[in-house]
């Protein structure tokens, strides 16, 4: 067990290579960010222009609907992007110099997959929050755990999105699931490594993001928040990208036995083995 978690963190070390070789997968968490703050505020201008503020908190309709909607939009364009950045890693692991107009042109060729499963996204995650305000014994707890099993059931939906391109959701999820109980440790541990590598940066980004608020309204207090929030931002966008890389490789070899890209140095005979 302790070597999955070990090779996990191994995982993590090797993807930043792959990312410092094609820094511009950059640009796809960027544009995912700016599209979805775009998105969100259109449905905030909406709300307003339609007076259904108010109603999100006095009927229920509104507020699931809206609260399906944003789940919706946050995962379709997070999956969205996602998968461009999955393929330019496939591709990058079969030796061709992938850009991100590539990826996003093979997420575009997905988009009726990706559509289907933000809508499938969407609709569990309202369910689960409609369940917990009128479901006896379904609580916050309960919601959280759900939540997790879920995320760890669809953990490799991405990556089998791209290299699959099948039109099942529930073939999708077999496989998804299948991959994370053969790579269980290794996942975990390089979700946990992408975290625990860029912890110092965002608690950087947060304390420069605190001193600018407690300060005195200047150019100096201005200038510090921006750079507090820039590296926000940049933490997002590296452990979006790294996270991809892990997930894709990971895949690759659950799905075929092939060791590519972070994988492919360590030890045929170690990567996960029985343990």
């Amino acid at each position: 067990m302790i070597g999955r978690f070990r090779r996990g963190f191994v995982a993590v070390d090797a993807s930043l290579d792959v990312f410092r070789a094609r820094p511009r997968l950059a640009i796809l968490p960027l544009l995912s960010l700016a599209v979805v703050g775009s998105a969100y505020g259109a449905i905030a201008v909406a709300m307003l222009h339609y007076g259904l503020v108010t109603a999100v908190f006095t009927n229920n309709f509104v507020k699931y609907g809206a609260m399906f909607a944003a789940i919706a939009v946050a995962s379709g364009i997070g999956v969205f992007f996602n998968a461009a950045v999955v393929h330019c890693a496939a591709r990058h692991f079969a030796g061709e110099e992938p850009t991100a107009r590539d990826g996003l042109a093979a997420a575009w060729d997905a988009r009726g997959r990706i559509a289907k499963w933000s809508l499938l996204s969407a609709t569990i995650g309202t369910a689960l929050y409609i369940a917990e305000d009128n479901v006896p014994g379904v609580g916050t707890l309960t919601r959280s755990i759900l939540d997790l099993s879920w995320g760890l059931l669809t953990f490799f939906v991405v990556p089998v999105i791209v290299t699959d391109r099948t039109d099942a959701l529930r073939s999708d999820l077999r496989k998804s699931g299948g991959a994370f109980s053969r790579t269980w440790g290794e996942s975990i541990s390089a979700t946990v490594g992408i975290g625990l590598v860029l912890l110092p940066v965002s608690v950087f980004g947060l304390v420069l993001l605190g001193v600018a608020f407690v300060s005195t309204p200047n150019i100096g207090a201005y200038v510090v928040g921006i750079a507090g929030g820039a590296l926000l931002v940049a933490t997002i966008v590296v452990a979006q990208v790294l996270g991809m890389i892990v997930r894709t490789a990971l895949y690759r070899y659950a799905a075929t036995g092939e060791r590519v890209g972070p994988l492919e140095d360590l030890d045929p005979n170690g990567v996960f083995p029985e343990d």
